[in-house]
């Protein structure tokens, strides 16, 4: 039996988290820190009254009956609740990123990959079957190497402004959200990105982009590129699309159905559907199972420090970028 605390049991906890724990087979939470007294109660009262709360997340860490750690906080309590958690040496799976600020980012990821717990970022779009096969295609050589990719997320989550931009507290998107679809572009080029550009616009609140492309280079001039608008009422969209040497794949994350062609530029249609969603989110089931079975002496996790290193990296070049665009307009961009 795995022994789980929860650090934070806001929204995401509580919707994605919990459910997805209690369908774990030898997995239960016995512990959870969170800020409010009301808050502690809901986790009694969603667990059990014989789980343990805290207030202080520090007293959870040195709960030597407590197996393993999942995180879920502000992004502005990241750095030093993960840098604590390492140090306790529990097994450890957090949202991204590490932190804010570029100097404490790496601060953090040294001391995560120094500790001797399984150590997971919950990049779950890494985890899709259909990424699975997207991947095994091309390392088949079917369609040659990639030379060109691109991330599409289209979705209604910041439509009519208001409680998103509450909940985002003004940081960049690339630090928000950025990081998961970022990843997708990562687990195509397997590489960290030398240089970003952004350009955007501010549909909902004027200040905050909601809208618009980061274009990446890589070191070999491989490029990826990550497009983005969230204020349109319409269903989630996530698209991948990968051009190669002699060919083309095409993907629906959402719904796993993907085609590629190769030099007969004959489409081959596909279909590699992902568990049901939690939360709205393709993908979690499938990230949070692959952290346990690390645990329980499977392969190391997708989504380690190093794969975490290279996302932190490609978002605070993005981050910098957008800041740029904000003070001189379009002809920016950052060099890392």
């Amino acid at each position: 039996m795995t022994n789980v605390g929860l650090i934070g049991f806001g929204q995401w906890a509580r919707q994605a988290y919990a459910p997805l724990l209690g369908e774990i087979p030898q997995v239960q939470v016995v512990a959870v820190s969170a800020q409010s007294h009301a808050t502690r109660e809901l986790a009694e009262r969603t667990f059990g009254t014989e789980t343990k709360t805290f207030a202080d997340c520090h007293e959870l860490l040195n709960d030597s009956t407590v197996d393993a750690l999942l995180i879920a906080l502000p992004n502005s309590l990241h750095a030093p609740v993960l840098q604590a958690a390492a140090r306790s040496n529990k097994h450890l799976f957090f949202e991204p990123p590490v932190a804010v600020d570029p100097e404490v980012a790496s601060e953090v990821l040294d001391t995560l990959a120094a500790s001797s717990g399984v150590v997971q970022a919950d990049l779950e779009l890494r985890y899709l079957p259909v990424m699975d096969d997207v991947l095994a295609c091309i390392q088949s050589g079917t369609v040659g190497e990639p030379l060109m990719a691109k991330i599409r997320l289209w979705c209604n989550w910041g439509y009519g402004g208001g409680a998103w931009y509450d909940e985002v507290q003004g940081e960049s998107f690339f630090l928000w959200l950025g990081c998961w679809y970022l990843d997708v572009l990562d687990c195509i080029f397997k590489q960290a990105a030398v240089q970003a550009s952004v350009v955007g616009g501010h549909h909902s609140n004027g200040t905050l982009m909601d809208a618009g492309w980061a274009s990446l280079l890589y070191s070999d001039g491989r490029i990826g590129q990550l497009e983005f608008n969230l204020v349109i009422p319409q269903e989630t969209t996530i698209e991948l699309t990968v051009a190669c040497q002699s060919g083309e794949i095409i993907a629906d994350l959402q719904t796993g159905r993907w085609r590629w062609r190769g030099q007969t530029g004959d489409w081959h249609l596909e279909h590699t559907p992902a568990s049901t969603p939690a939360y709205g989110f393709v993908g979690m089931r499938e990230s949070l199972q692959g952290f346990f079975d690390t645990i329980y002496g499977g392969d190391g996790p997708r989504a380690n420090v190093e794969v975490m290193r290279r996302i932190q990296h490609a978002a605070q070049l993005c981050a910098e970028a957008e800041s740029k665009f904000h003070r001189y307009g379009a002809d920016t961009s950052f060099k890392g």
